[in-house]
């Protein structure tokens, strides 16, 4: 078997480099600066690339990357990178999270500084060797509200910063725990309050689905006339073109940006506009933190070449090939389980108790904790964090200040032959499920609270707990019929002590607002849930 070989695609500190290289076994071919084009032409001779942010890992190019084991991202953000086609390549991903973020977070409280202080625009000035000062008049941090998007740990420490100035803090993030909050000095609220409050607001997200263009049109409007807006995180967050009508009607006094959507921007407009300040995507570029990152991931992928084990991987969770057969259909029972809880609204969590039993034990337990953990945080419609998977769900999960317990219980509680049970307790209330296999791709709902049921988890669900008297079946039977949706699953399970029963239905069809609200009519029906997981459901 020949060397481990790496390229290097992007600049990294040569003494970093040299450090790690050793011919005939780890060997680093430093490349920084290759096009894409010559970039395909040799990646096929490679098992593993490390790229910052300038190079852009496609699926044209890992298409022609026949030989990559790993992708490394000497940084945290990996949006240059196409993980589902890495994912689907069998290609591991990983970064190196919290390297730069005593830089990024610098930069950001630099820039907010320069922004409200008039600091580039007064320099100018002075560089054209004009003596001017009303002109750049300029504000205070002291006592301003600082509205705080995503208090991750750039967030977190922006937040500490602050408190240091005496603002008073405003924070949006629907998963961070609010004792956490409470700790920083931040005050928790919607992010519809968060923008009509807020002196300043800055941006600490990752760059998903849910958050592009965050900040737009409407959510612009939404702000105090004269905020300042500071994006020292992903490019695309804050819509480009409304904030520049937004800086021409004043509604927005400055604005201070470190990303942008394309970069280079295929407009310059913004960047001209007297009361824009910006830097050329810099939040990273500390000496101090280019060092860090570069030994982090030449360490990690070290590491992999090594043990077969990956360190910070966005889409890959490291477990004994021996066993991936056994232990693949509790990770999918568990994400399931995870996912129910996750679509009933049931609040925001504080603490979770995963327990297991039976022949379950046999096998590492951690693992399929955090397929339970990613289903959980994943399942709702709130926004979650960028690359949610197995492998960070845990440490998401803590980050926001839950507690997880995870157990293994020698004596099972029912007869079945593996159980995973979980209580998952929030603000407002405790959850419990249990599920277990009974055979391949067959998995199992067998306790909902106190109920003991025996339900399908897959496709679509419609769960319905009611009084416990004749009827309700067939009245939502009906309604769904004549709706055109089949019940291909019915489970129920009775509590005759309080006259409850609960009724969970898997369904095929497409269930409506329309659907919901006549399912809800229903008379004697307390609660109805619609869940959606992985299977053959259509919703």
């Amino acid at each position: 078997m020949g060397p481990f070989r790496v390229l290097v695609a992007d600049n990294l500190p040569p003494k970093v480099l040299e450090a790690v290289n050793r011919p005939g076994e780890f060997e680093i071919d430093d490349h920084s600066g290759i096009s894409a084009g010559e970039l395909k032409a040799i990646i096929g001779e490679y098992d593993a690339l490390v790229v910052r942010s300038r190079t852009r890992v496609t699926a044209e190019l890992l298409r022609a990357a026949q030989r990559l084991k790993i992708i490394g991202r000497a940084g945290a953000g990996v949006d240059n990178i196409d993980i589902h086609e890495a994912t689907k390549r069998g290609v591991i991903v990983m970064n190196t999270p919290g390297g730069n973020t005593i830089a990024a977070t610098e930069h950001t409280i630099g820039m907010m500084i320069a922004a409200i202080r008039n600091i580039p625009q007064a320099f100018m000035s002075l560089k054209q060797h004009q003596w001017e000062r009303k002109p750049f008049t300029g504000s205070e941090l002291y006592g301003k509200t600082v509205g705080i998007i995503g208090l991750g740990k750039i967030g977190r420490e922006v937040a500490r910063r602050l408190f240091a100035f005496e603002c008073r803090l405003l924070g949006y993030d629907p998963l961070l725990a609010p004792e956490l909050a409470d700790r920083l000095g931040v005050t928790l609220v919607s992010l519809d309050t968060l923008l009509r409050e807020s002196d300043i607001i800055s941006i600490h997200t990752p760059k998903i689905p849910e958050t592009v263009n965050l900040l737009n049109e409407k959510t612009l409007s939404l702000c105090k006339k004269g905020v300042v807006i500071v994006n020292c995180a992903r490019g695309g967050i804050v819509n480009e073109e409304a904030l520049l009508e937004a800086l021409h009607s004043g509604q927005v006094a400055c604005a201070a940006l470190d990303v942008f959507a394309d970069e280079p921007p295929r407009s310059w407009a913004l960047v001209d506009h007297p009361r824009f300040i910006g830097t050329p995507h810099l939040g990273a570029s500390t000496q101090e933190a280019q060092q860090k990152v570069a030994e982090q991931i030449l360490q990690q992928i070290d590491h992999y070449a090594r043990t077969q084990v990956a360190k910070n991987a966005v889409n890959f969770l490291s477990v004994d090939e021996n066993i991936v057969p056994l232990i693949r259909p509790y990770f999918e029972l568990a994400h399931r389980i995870g996912r129910v809880f996750g679509q009933l609204n049931a609040g925001r969590l504080k603490k979770v108790r995963i327990r297991f039993y039976g022949d379950i034990l046999e096998l590492p337990v951690d693992p399929i904790a955090a397929h339970l953990m990613m289903g959980a945080l994943q399942g709702g419609d709130e926004p979650g964090v960028e690359f949610l998977n197995p492998v960070n769900a845990m440490a998401v999960a803590r980050e926001r200040g839950m507690e997880i317990e995870i157990s293994k219980k020698e004596q099972p509680l029912t007869s079945h032959t593996n159980l995973i049970a979980c209580d998952m307790e929030t603000e407002k209330q405790t959850v419990h499920l249990a599920g277990t296999v009974y055979a391949r791709n067959i998995y199992r709902l067998v306790e909902f609270g106190t109920y003991i049921v025996d339900a399908d988890l897959s496709g679509s669900m419609i769960i319905i707990e009611n009084e416990d008297v004749p009827g309700i079946i067939g009245k939502a039977g009906t309604i769904l019929a004549a709706h055109t949706i089949n019940i291909s699953h019915l489970s129920s399970g009775r509590k005759k002590a309080l006259k409850r029963a609960l009724n969970i239905f898997n369904v095929e069809g497409v269930l409506t607002p329309q659907v919901l609200s006549e399912l809800k009519a229903i008379q004697k029906v307390y609660r109805v849930f619609r869940i959606t997981l992985e299977g053959n459901g259509q919703l």
